[in-house]
């Protein structure tokens, strides 16, 4: 059990268009977990971010650095069990700080309880070897859009 979970095949279309793009992308070899703390820091800023046009912006950074992380280690070999843990790990706890920054609205609220199921899934996603997650930051890009 020492491989990375495979993708659900609902990821798949979406998976070719970023493999694609992986292909074309200058990616300097350099340790993923350097993304993953850009994401956390990033997803800490967004605790501090209050007009709606840069909270867009932060997400948008924070989902990019996300792709990061993944797009190197495949790139340069390093895709790993343990590193797959960790990207789980950072992308719940970048979700826990985005939706507290919302922890007083009715959207937070939901969002919240989004986030706790998809920290089942993580769990679940570890022990089975299938890779199960929601959209959670992306969906909330899109609340975000149609806020403005």
């Amino acid at each position: 059990m020492d491989s990375v979970p495979s993708r659900r095949s609902v990821a798949l279309p979406y998976r070719s268009l970023l493999t694609f793009l992986e292909k074309r992308l200058f990616l300097p070899d350099i340790n993923p977990s350097y993304y993953h703390t850009l994401g956390i820091a990033l997803s800490v800023l967004y605790l501090y971010t209050r007009t709606p046009w840069l909270n867009v912006v932060v997400i948008l950074l924070i989902i990019w650095a996300d792709w990061l992380d993944g797009a190197t280690a495949r790139r340069y070999n390093r895709e790993s069990r343990a590193g797959y843990i960790i990207d789980v790990v950072t992308d719940r706890v970048s979700e826990a700080f985005i939706f507290a920054a919302e922890a007083e609205t009715a959207i937070g609220q939901i969002f919240f309880l989004l986030w706790l199921i998809n920290l089942a899934f993580a769990y679940y996603s570890v022990y089975s070897n299938k890779h199960t997650s929601l959209p959670l930051r992306f969906v909330y890009l899109v609340v975000l859009i149609a806020r403005m």
